[in-house]
């Protein structure tokens, strides 16, 4: 039955009627919708899916940093700050979103929020402004010199070596190539100089004091009510982004179904052989993205200690083996079911029976056949009861309704 009805889908893809095939050039075509409709439908599902707000969106990654790993120090937390103030100065491609967008901001954690809305404010300031442009500035004019000077030393260490050897040979090279090292390491130094000014007249600015204080509050509630909410965020996120695609995924599915129905009602073939194409290819992404979020939840959630000891020891090849093999296992079970249950030899001789089909090769016999011209399996038995001829296939006798004995 299901063979049936597969071959006549798979007709359907490949044929306008059982007497005109495609020919390839209209096969190419309907191959090049078919990769353009699965293009938009992705870009399409890329898309909607972003008006979702993820986890990185919720919980910003400059928010977890500073808010939650504690990583900006002293030693670099004004470097981080130039990055995130400068972002909007530095970012000029067409493609670019500011962090400081007001819609984002309003998808953020409360905390992560308030964080972002004070940068913004630093970024907002031109005085500020000028100060982290003239700083990036001498900080990429001292990491020139700083690799000046290292190449400097390098030759420096080079001649030295080879002064060793021959006196003669590098006695003039290196008094000249010491003074260059001097000139730069003073350069450096004056970067260093310049760029701890800047530093000190950020500091002392009001709104970045504000930000440090901010910062330095050392709320330990507030860091254990961000974590917690990262990791409820992040476990319901797969679940709400599968729902949200399947909002974007399934009215198309339904719409290309109905087509589909409507057009075999029709016997309109060239819509019912579009609608087939539609109905693959809208397929194939509800399927990934359900397999998606199945293999990503179960192992990092229901068996996320046996995942872990996988990964620990480099074994995570593993749990994949075991996915490949329980895919198997579960097809062959649903085989068993739906052959022993659904399909069975039984029930499938009793469909062909109604439908005047051959019980053993299920092809249509001539009217008031004894046996099959195609196979040769015989129709009809003598009834036990009244010794006349009934259906073999059926369960009752045809004459006198006595039951029959089936072997």
């Amino acid at each position: 039955m299901i063979k049936n009805h597969l071959a006549i889908f798979k007709n359907r893809l490949f044929r306008i009627n059982d007497e005109e095939p495609l020919s390839k050039l209209s096969l190419c075509v309907i191959f090049a919708l078919d990769v353009f409709i699965l293009f938009v439908v992705f870009s399409g599902l890329n898309d909607h899916t972003r008006q979702l707000t993820s986890p990185s969106d919720y919980i910003p990654y400059g928010c977890r940093e500073m808010l939650v790993r504690e990583n900006w120090t002293d030693a670099d937390r004004m470097e981080k700050l130039q990055q995130l103030a400068l972002s909007d100065y530095n970012n000029t491609s067409y493609g670019y979103d500011s962090p400081f967008e007001q819609m984002k901001m309003d998808r953020m954690h409360p905390d992560c929020r308030i964080f972002f809305e004070k940068i913004n404010a630093i970024a907002r300031d031109k005085e500020l402004l000028e100060d982290f442009k003239a700083r990036q500035r001498l900080v990429a004019q001292k990491r020139q010199f700083i690799s000046g000077f290292e190449q400097s030393k390098g030759v420096y260490d080079t001649s030295l070596l080879e002064n060793i050897a021959e006196p003669d040979a590098g006695r003039n090279k290196l008094p000249s190539i010491a003074r260059n090292m001097k000139d730069k390491a003073r350069q450096i130094d004056l970067f260093d100089g310049q760029i701890a000014a800047i530093d000190a007249r950020i500091n002392n600015h009001a709104k970045v004091r504000d930000l440090w204080a901010y910062v330095s509050a050392g709320d330990p509630a507030r860091r254990d009510r961000l974590v917690k909410d990262i990791k409820q965020w992040e476990f319901r996120h797969p679940f709400k982004e599968l729902l949200w695609q399947m909002l974007f995924l399934l009215p198309l599915f339904i719409v290309f179904y109905l087509w589909s129905v409507r057009s075999v009602k029709k016997d309109n073939r060239l819509q019912m052989l579009i609608s087939g194409h539609l109905l693959v290819i809208i397929s194939i992404p509800i399927i990934m993205k359900i397999l998606e979020v199945v293999l990503d939840l179960i192992p990092r959630h229901f068996f996320k200690k046996f995942f872990d000891f996988l990964i620990a020891f480099r074994i995570v090849a593993i749990w994949h083996y075991i996915v490949i093999v329980a895919a198997i296992g579960a097809a062959l079970l649903m085989i068993y079911i739906i052959q022993k249950k659904v399909f069975n030899k039984r029930r499938l001789e009793l469909k062909r029976l109604a439908k005047g089909l051959c019980r053993r090769c299920g092809k249509k016999l001539p009217r008031d056949s004894a046996a099959c011209p195609f196979c040769g399996a015989d129709q009809l038995i003598r009834c036990p009861a009244c010794d006349q001829p009934t259906y073999a296939a059926g369960d009752y006798c045809a004459m006198c309704g006595t039951g029959l004995q089936k072997i």
